[in-house]
């Protein structure tokens, strides 16, 4: 689904993207080049495999960053919302896609081809310093995330994974709490662990009184005690 192009000189969402410290010029060239599209609920923006794609980015909703593990299920890497980029690991070569990126809700994104992308980056020291740094952080990220699925226990991935979701959704204590669009499974997959014990760990931390859960409705989250039970976060 294709609607009208969003400006990015005006974008709500452009001050926590890397197009943050873009001059006009660079704003308006993108502008003009991209399309704004809809994608709903499973549909895959990009696909792990493929070539091509192009760039989005996120203006709302949730994605979910993913690649095919051994046991024939997904790893999540991340999840990300507004003012997220994808496609950009492509840069300068013809290899195929790293990652899938799929809706996890109603994901309204900007695309725009990698080739006029390219084009820019090299136009704007500030935004090739910008991609140069989020690079960096994809890194460590990853790093972080492969510590944590190996040293970590599945109490503390959950905790963890639990800590990332409040974050993304900006949960406020002593707010009504936030409704979350993820399946059980996708949080076993972020956690690495399965379903079943996902289940057993979100009704451990319930009796605990850390959280307040019906269904997908997150109603109360202690961030302070989630936080007390993983050390890196």
């Amino acid at each position: 689904m294709i609607q009208t192009n969003p400006r990015c000189s005006t974008c709500r969402v452009r001050n926590y993207s890397v197009l943050s410290n873009c001059s006009n010029d660079i704003l308006e060239a993108l502008s003009d080049n991209k399309k704004y599209r809809h994608f709903q609920k499973g549909e895959r923006l990009l696909i792990e495999g493929q070539r091509g794609g192009g760039i989005y980015f996120i203006r709302s909703g949730i994605a979910k960053v993913e690649v095919n593990g051994k046991s024939g299920r997904p790893l999540i890497l991340r999840l990300a919302g507004a003012g997220s980029i994808f496609g950009y690991r492509m840069f300068g070569s013809k290899n195929e896609q790293p990652v899938s990126v799929e809706a996890v809700e109603d994901l309204y994104v900007c695309h725009t081809t990698l080739a006029f992308y390219d084009q820019l980056v090299k136009r704007s020291p500030v935004l090739h310093k910008e991609m140069m740094q989020l690079l960096l952080n994809e890194i460590r990220q990853v790093e972080l995330h492969a510590v944590r699925l190996t040293h970590l226990s599945v109490k503390e991935r959950v905790a963890g994974a639990l800590l990332e979701i409040a974050k993304l959704y900006h949960y406020q204590p002593g707010s009504n709490g936030i409704r979350v669009h993820l399946e059980r499974q996708d949080l076993a997959d972020l956690s690495g662990t399965t379903k079943e014990q996902v289940s057993r760990m979100l009704a451990g931390l319930q009796r605990a009184g850390f959280i307040k859960l019906s269904g997908k409705h997150f109603k109360f989250l202690d961030l302070n005690s989630l936080q007390s039970i993983t050390a890196f976060h």
